[in-house]
């Protein structure tokens, strides 16, 4: 991934190439025009000032650009209350798993998020959060402005360029740190499928309720799983609509064997293991070497039911975060490739983040910091040492924050 790489979406609206000094020393150096001849003064001067240029139709090579949801907590039709989930937690869109999938199916390439800002009330806030849900998963939201934004910054209105001085630094928090792209997600559960054609709801549901959950996952695409593909794991998902192959069934069942845990349900084959005196209202518990089998009674068809079921299954006491007062939050949580620093994206969906939150983190830490937008350089955070996890005390927070973490 080229973590300098910040991309904006050209506003149609702005013919003048005097626009183009709005991008003056900011990380952006990536335009996206719509097809316009009425932009070619416009696409000229861009150049002059070394940015690169595209069609939005035509991203250049080693990019994909996939179309994603405005982020932040989904709210009722109209537009009072937040949308509820099954577990009456407020309901969050949210690009991550998009991102980490596509990843995941082209590693090494470069993804864009084509989001464009939804809603009637928008706010500062609310471009600061679309820009870290893609960018703490490894991805970049293309900046793309609202139309009555786009007009004030168009016509030099002040409330309009406080709003873009704000954008345009979270973009450039992230495209300074690009040492936290080489990053490697830790995980408890894999979520092993091809995410697709017959699996294709299931499977890419399921990443986005664990996720949202803030369960820590994989996603182990199953046509090409390397050899460790279940290191450091507790449990494995299959929930696919066919059987695994033999050589993914040997490499799943060599997991349980060895002390893993597989979720499946009656699509995986006869079950293997002996019975287990386990009970579960919708699973059969079996064990097979140091490991277990936990198979659904019916073939697994509700996301929702299947990704609660896998945190209990799993059991919460192996939870690699637990957030106190965390509202609406998202986390990703990932180390260094040396191992001696981790990084847990925080990422709060309200229009504020909240006063007073803790976290716990598993892992032996010495020392921890904290990173915001609004600031060029970390600063301490109060740490409690467990024996085998840290419990961090943030404090008041806006929509993105990540503790780093030292060994």
């Amino acid at each position: 991934m080229n973590a300098e790489w910040t991309p904006m979406r050209w506003p149609g609206s702005w013919k003048s190439p005097n626009t183009i000094g709005l991008l003056k020393g900011t990380a952006i150096n990536w335009l996206l025009v719509d097809k316009d001849a009425g932009l070619a003064p416009v696409i000229e001067e861009a150049k002059r000032a070394g940015l690169k240029v595209a069609e939005m139709t035509s991203p250049p090579a080693g990019i994909t650009i996939i179309p994603g949801e405005w982020p932040g907590v989904a709210m009722s039709r109209d537009g009072g209350e937040a949308s509820a989930g099954p577990t009456g937690v407020p309901w969050v869109n949210t690009n991550s798993w998009k991102i980490r999938l596509e990843a995941a199916r082209r590693p090494g390439g470069d993804i864009w998020v084509d989001a464009p800002p939804k809603g009637a009330l928008l706010f500062a806030s609310s471009y600061r959060t679309a820009i870290a849900d893609a960018a703490a998963y490894g991805g970049r939201w293309v900046i793309s402005l609202d139309e009555k934004l786009a007009a004030g910054l168009a016509d030099g209105k002040a409330d309009a360029l406080a709003t873009w001085k704000e954008v345009a630094g979270a973009a450039g928090f992230f495209a300074a740190r690009k040492a936290w792209s080489e990053y490697l997600p830790e995980a408890i559960v894999g979520v092993v499928s091809d995410f697709a054609g017959g699996n294709e709801f299931l499977g890419q549901e399921l990443l986005n309720l664990i996720g949202r959950s803030n369960q820590q996952y994989a996603i182990l695409l199953k046509n090409k799983l390397p050899a460790a593909a279940f290191r450091g794991l507790r449990a494995a998902i299959y929930a696919d609509a066919q059987p695994p192959a033999a050589e993914l069934r040997k490499q799943i069942l060599d997991f349980v064997s060895a002390g893993g845990l597989l979720i499946t349900g009656p699509k995986w084959g006869p079950a293997p293991g002996m019975p287990a005196r386990e009970e579960h209202p919708r699973y059969a518990t079996r064990t097979l070497g140091k490991g277990r089998v936990a198979m659904a009674k019916t073939d697994p068809d509700d996301p929702y039911i299947l990704a609660n079921d896998s945190a209990l299954l799993i059991s919460h006491r192996y939870e690699l975060l637990r957030f106190w007062n965390g509202g609406a939050v998202g986390s990703y949580l990932t180390v260094a490739p040396d191992r001696k620093r981790a990084l847990a994206h925080l990422l709060f969906y309200a229009d504020r983040g909240p006063d007073l939150t803790s976290v716990r983190i598993v892992g032996h830490y010495r020392k921890a910091s904290l990173w915001t937008p609004d600031r060029g350089e970390p600063r301490p955070l109060e740490m409690e040492i467990q024996k085998d996890a840290v419990e961090l005390h943030l404090p008041a927070v806006a929509q993105y924050a990540a503790a780093e973490l030292e060994v």
